[in-house]
């Protein structure tokens, strides 16, 4: 079983290769084909592709054959800044603030910021692409008496850094819940998608060293040009699980 999976394992790498070297939407050859010039069973090459499948770097068309993808923008789930990330997948970071408002908190901004309700927070939503493309809106929620003085300019780098930098607030840890969405009118149209596409509908909850919550935060990406990347590891001595029924993964701030 081993050496199985060590040939899935080097057939993988050696098919990356090949996929990185085609255009995107170039088909590439069949199966038995890369079998017999790689040298290994059909079956190895079927296993190696599928998690190429998974991947998102190729797809297979039922009649046609298997195409190159354009690979998608990965985040891994932790607590780094969407400018962080993509600097270090090499792709320039952009941010464009489209509204941007100093409220009273209902209740409902006020129970997921656990502040009083109708004090004043800021809520500010950045479209955030990747190399000059749009791949998810980010909407906000933050107390103004953690942030006094923000102002729009002062959002369109690492929001990270500059509570860290401007008001020496360090986030350590957070809560995200992933579900589904689909794009409105109006997310299609900021997202160069069409309505209804599928979305990555992503509810942060922000902490400080402290175990205080810094901020509150719905992201809609591009289920299309963006994935999530989570780090599976034992756990035990296991709690019970939330009372919510909903997918929920913690991760430690890296930032």
């Amino acid at each position: 079983m081993q050496g199985s999976s060590e040939k899935v394992s080097s057939t993988r790498s050696r098919l990356l290769r090949l996929v990185e070297s085609c255009e995107i939407g170039s088909m590439l050859p069949p199966e038995r084909e890369l079998a017999a010039e790689l040298k290994v069973a059909r079956m190895t090459v079927r296993r190696a592709m599928d998690d190429l499948v998974t991947a998102g770097l190729v797809k297979r068309e039922q009649g046609r054959g298997t195409f190159v993808m354009r690979p998608k923008v990965a985040k891994q789930m932790a607590m780094t800044s969407f400018t962080d990330g993509m600097r270090e997948r090499g792709l320039t970071p952009g941010s464009d603030v489209i509204s941007f408002r100093r409220i009273r908190a209902t209740a409902v901004q006020a129970r997921a910021l656990r502040i009083p309700a109708g004090e004043a927070v800021f809520r500010f939503t950045r479209l955030r692409s990747a190399d000059a493309e749009p791949v998810g809106i980010e909407t906000t929620w933050v107390a103004a008496s953690q942030v006094p003085g923000l102002e729009r300019a002062d959002l369109r780098g690492s929001w990270y850094e500059l509570l860290d930098e401007r008001y020496d607030v360090q986030v350590q840890t957070g809560t995200s819940i992933v579900e589904v969405g689909y794009a409105g009118e109006r997310d299609a149209r900021l997202l160069a998608c069409e309505s209804g596409a599928a979305l990555l509908r992503i509810e942060t909850t922000s902490y400080g060293a402290n175990g205080r919550i810094v901020d509150f935060g719905v992201d809609l990406f591009r289920g299309d040009r963006y994935s999530l990347v989570t780090y599976r590891m034992p756990q035990y001595g296991l709690r019970s699980a939330p009372d919510r029924h909903r997918a929920l993964t913690t991760a430690p701030n890296t930032a």
